[in-house]
Parts: C-alpha cells; structure tokens; sequence
C-alpha cells in the first residue's frame, strides 16, 4: 500500500472552526472508523459515572441513521467523566462530503473543550488531519475535480462579494465545464489524426486538415484564450485591486487612508516625513476587494532611515494597479511633482487635491495641463468630503481594467501554467497541420494539450502536487 492510499484509509479529525471562545465549535470525522469511535464516547443521556467504562455506557454504532441530528454527551469512559453537551449530525458514505462517513460533533467552542474531545478521539485511533484532508478526500474519491478542490480554498479565503461568486461558480463546475468540452474536441481531432496514421488506407489518401485546425480554433484556442485573458485581470478578485496613495511629503496621505478605511490606520502630524514605511488596509469597493497603501512622501534628499521608506514606497508604486497622486490645494504644483508624476508606472492615476476645507484665499493649486487627461478628484481627508466620489472613480477604474469570464470563474496561477502549455501545444499542432507535418508530430503535440488538461482537472496530477494545492487549506476543510 503506498503512503496516498495508506493516507486515504484512516480515520481523521480535525477541529473545523476557528480558534477561540464562542457558542458553537464543531470537530469533523471522517473515515470507516468515524462511526464506530465517536459512538464509543457518545451517551445519549448523562452517562453514570460508576458505569461510564461499561460497554453498555456508549451509544451502539448501528444505532445511528444518516442525516440525522442526535443530542447526547461526549464523555471519558476511562476516567469517568463527561467533557461536554453536544450533538452529533452523523452522515454515512457516500452522500458526504468525502464520500466517507462523516460525524460532524457540535460542542460548545472552547479551546479546552474542542481539545479534550480531539485528544480522546485520537487516543482511540483517529488520526489527526492534514491540512486540506477533507477536501483532498473528496478529489480522490471522485466527487470533485480538482478545479472544484481549489475553489473550496478560494471561497473561504474570499475577501468581496465577486471573490465569493467567482469561487462558487467554479465550486459549481463552470471551470470544469469549459475544460470538459475543450478536452472533447481534443480528442475527437486527435481521433482523427492517429486513425489516420493507424489505417491510412480506410482514411483515405487525404485528411481535411482545413477542418481540424477550425476545430482547434473555434473549440480550444478559443476558449482557452479567454481563460488565459480572465486570470490576467482576475487576480482583483483573489488578490484585491492594489491602490497605492503616492505623492510628496505633508500633503495628506496618511490623512486620506485613515479617511478611506474610516479608523486611525496610520500616523497623522504636521511633520513632513512621518511615514517612514509603507502601511497596509482592506476596504471593498463595490463588492470588490481593495488593498490601500500609505506610502512615505517622495522627496529629494531624504535622511538615511527616511530613503529607506521611500525605496518601498516605490517597490509599492511599480507593482500598483491604481495610484493615488495626491496634492495640497494650499500649493502650486511644483516642478518636483511634475518629475514625480511623469516617472509613474502607467497604471491607473488618479489626482487626488486634498484640503478642500481650507478657505478660497489659501488656495494656490491649479491643475496642469499636462495632466488634464487624467481623473482628478477634490477631498478633504479632514472632513471626508469627496470621498465617495474617490471612491466611485477608484471603482469604475478596478472595473474597466478587470476583465472577467462570463460565467464568473477565474483560473489560479497553477491552472494559468497548464492553460499556457495547452495553448502552445494546440498552436504547434495547428501550424503542423497547417503545413502539412508529419501527422505523428501533430499527434505529440495533441497530446502534449490533453495531458495539460488532465492536469488542470486532476485526472492526471502527482503527488507532490497534490501536496503543494491542499498544504494551503485550513485544517479542518
């Protein structure tokens, strides 16, 4: 038996809700043994201390039905005593999760109470779980591909409303859909191919190589582009839209993140240069996530810790989505901020002119003409005037640059990886086609696209891989 399905065949448990005190904390079980360990310290009553070790003092294992909710005790039967109330949902395989039967036992959540009830389990013989064992579980009993396992992780990971739509779409099969057809076509031109290269003489002296190459077109290329086009734009679901907040010393950055995020999330005083390193928030936007940055003020000439902080500042600039250049309504626009302006990358700028709450006569800025062609928005981080409409301008920026596929699922990185290696087999196979190459080449290079394919899927995939996919779950999913 090798380690995957020695692995495979015990009996595991894990605490499945977060760390900490509340009303409800759940352990999950899963395995052949699930049934019968959790049965042999379940009472359904108060189970007599004098008689807790007897064997009549634990709830037969046959005595349990599926999908059925059960009150009782979990209790010691060694040292007598009762560790919690709880209830048992008790579900047999395969109408389970991991196609194993499953006890989900609802205790009261406390750190002491979820630990005394695990320990027991595992001093009878139930393993401790890995991360993501459950849900691998599911993969390799076959109730989900391995595009569904990875959105499990997305959907409990989701930061917005269109990150937790995004993972149930793909929960719900709409990767694997798209995948199931590209693999259809896969394999019906490579049919084509390999008959004719097995039985030349029943396939005739031609193949319509005109119609194969519109099939890999029309029903790989295709939509494999698009795939390949929502991952580019689709990390603002996994990942969040990253708005940088740029601009020179004392003019308000700070001020305005605390504004945006509504708490005191950086330092704010009259000193130029307090922000010495770069400070991180979340906020949703439209049902989007957002990552803000306040950055240190950019200026020449900066002491030894201070050019320290603007270096990361600039790291944050290059790899932002959005920045926000802001400026004081107190000042001209100098001829340093103009510098700064025109060696920003060229993702999305907005103009952000703080202040807005100082009286007329203390305003001095005028907006240049070279920067008449970008969005410019008038706030005070003070006050929160002009906020949401920053907001709404950060919004329809994030959405025009994020392109999603229709059906709502994006692909992960490792997904985007195999997606590449399809498309360049399917492009060799095309062009070989198309040039008249040797069928047997255009036939490597067809199965080359289908085993990438499997490997998105799961249909094919190593262990290490498998590995490396569900060491990032929680324990208990």
């Amino acid at each position: 038996m090798n380690p995957e399905e020695s692995m495979h065949r015990s009996t595991i448990a894990a605490i499945a809700t977060p760390e900490g005190f509340g009303g409800v904390g759940v352990i999950k079980v899963s395995g052949p043994d699930a049934l019968f360990v959790v049965s042999s310290v379940f009472a359904h009553g108060p189970p007599d201390p004098d008689r807790a070790g007897s064997p009549d003092a634990a709830a037969k294992p046959d005595s349990f039905l599926s999908w059925r909710l059960y009150y009782g005790y979990i209790f010691d039967p060694e040292a007598g005593r009762v560790i919690d109330e709880v209830i048992l949902a008790v579900m047999k395989a395969p109408r389970t999760y991991t196609r194993e039967d499953v006890v989900e036992i609802q205790a009261h959540a406390g750190p002491r109470v979820l630990h005394s009830i695990l320990d027991l389990l595992i001093a009878r013989g139930i393993r401790p779980a890995q991360p993501g064992e459950f849900t691998r579980r599911a993969f390799l009993n076959g109730r989900i591909d391995l595009t569904r396992a990875e959105a499990v992780a997305d959907l409990v990971n989701a930061t917005s409303d269109a990150a937790v739509d995004m993972a149930v779409s793909q929960i719900s099969g709409g990767l694997a859909s798209v995948l199931g057809k590209v693999r259809e076509a896969l394999v019906s031109v490579l049919s084509s191919v390999e008959a004719t290269i097995d039985f030349p003489e029943a396939a005739g002296d031609e193949i319509d190589t005109g119609a194969l190459v519109q099939a890999l077109y029309e029903n790989v290329r295709q939509p494999v582009d698009e795939l390949i086009k929502a991952y580019e734009a689709g990390h603002f679901l996994r990942d969040g839209v990253k708005v940088v907040i740029a601009g020179s010393p004392n003019v308000g950055k700070s001020s305005l993140m605390n504004c945006m995020v509504n708490k005191e999330r950086a330092i704010v005083t009259d000193i130029p240069g307090t922000t010495r390193d770069c400070i991180e928030a979340s906020l949703a936007v439209r049902g989007s996530p957002v990552v803000l940055v306040d950055t240190a003020g950019l200026r020449p000439d900066p002491d030894a810790v201070e050019s320290l902080g603007i270096e990361k500042a600039r790291q944050y600039i290059d790899s932002a989505d959005i920045i926000l250049f802001v400026v004081d309504i107190r000042a001209a626009v100098s001829s340093e901020e103009l510098r700064i302006f025109d060696e920003l990358p060229l993702a999305g700028k907005i103009i952000v002119v703080n202040k807005t709450d100082l009286p007329v006569h203390q305003r001095r800025f005028e907006l240049p003409s070279q920067w008449s062609g970008f969005p410019c928005v008038y706030v005070s981080a003070l006050y929160g005037d002009g906020i949401s409409e920053l907001i709404d301008v950060i919004a329809d920026m994030a959405s025009n640059a994020a392109y999603v596929a229709k059906p709502g699922f994006v692909p992960n990185w490792r997904q985007k990886v195999q997606l590449d290696r399809l498309l360049r087999a399917v492009s060799g196979a095309a062009s070989g086609l198309g040039r008249d190459q040797s069928l047997e080449l255009v036939s490597i290079d067809l199965r080359e696209a289908l085993f990438a394919v499997d490997e998105i899927s799961g249909r094919y995939v190593s262990a290490d891989i498998l590995d490396r996919i569900f060491s990032s779950y929680c324990i208990g999913k």
